[in-house]
């Protein structure tokens, strides 16, 4: 009888408890999850710029449409989705029609084979204070999506040419460089 009686009982708890789960795990919520990727782009207006003939001594030509200071050349524009930061590099100049023993360095001042590049730190006048090195300087801070920043450069000439050496075509590169801000 003890034996029915606890048979009994075991069977009444599994067929309570077991038919109590099923009914729970029918109404099992959901979770939505909405995502959308962090984009990190720019575009530039400008991607050329042809400086024709250069004078020695350090007379600067600036990237602009009528070579003056102040004229705000070209235009970046974050076409991703967060906030940028931006940092401009550029590369030596490479001459294109001699030895490349006669290419130009970039450095932070004019010199015999060294030229100086500057971006313009802020829009709507000369201030060339952003020095374009070929390990790349911190430029523009947290421009905001969809947002646009007026820019031009300063290019220094090195201060001796040698016409044996120089006389060929230089170029260079310049890139900007876009993270999250």
């Amino acid at each position: 009888m003890r034996k029915r009686l606890a048979l009994a009982l075991v069977l009444a708890a599994v067929l309570t408890f077991g038919l109590a789960l099923p009914a729970a795990a029918a109404g099992n919520p959901t979770v939505t999850i909405t995502m959308s990727a962090q984009i990190v782009l720019i575009s530039n207006t400008e991607d050329t710029w042809t400086v024709g003939a250069l004078t020695a001594g350090g007379v600067a030509v600036y990237f602009s449409a009528d070579n003056s200071q102040d004229d705000d050349y070209s235009t970046i524009t974050n076409t991703g989705n967060v906030g940028v930061d931006i940092s401009i590099k550029g590369t030596n100049a490479i001459d294109t029609g001699t030895p490349s023993t006669y290419n130009w360095t970039l450095a932070s001042a004019e010199g015999d084979k060294q030229f100086s590049l500057y971006a313009n730190n802020t829009t709507g006048g000369p201030n060339y204070t952003t020095e374009v090195t070929t390990g790349g300087t911190a430029w523009i801070s947290d421009l905001a999506k969809d947002a646009t920043y007026d820019w031009s450069m300063k290019l220094t000439p090195p201060t001796i040419f040698d016409a044996a050496d120089d006389g060929g075509t230089k170029t260079c590169t310049v890139t900007l460089v876009a993270t999250k801000a």
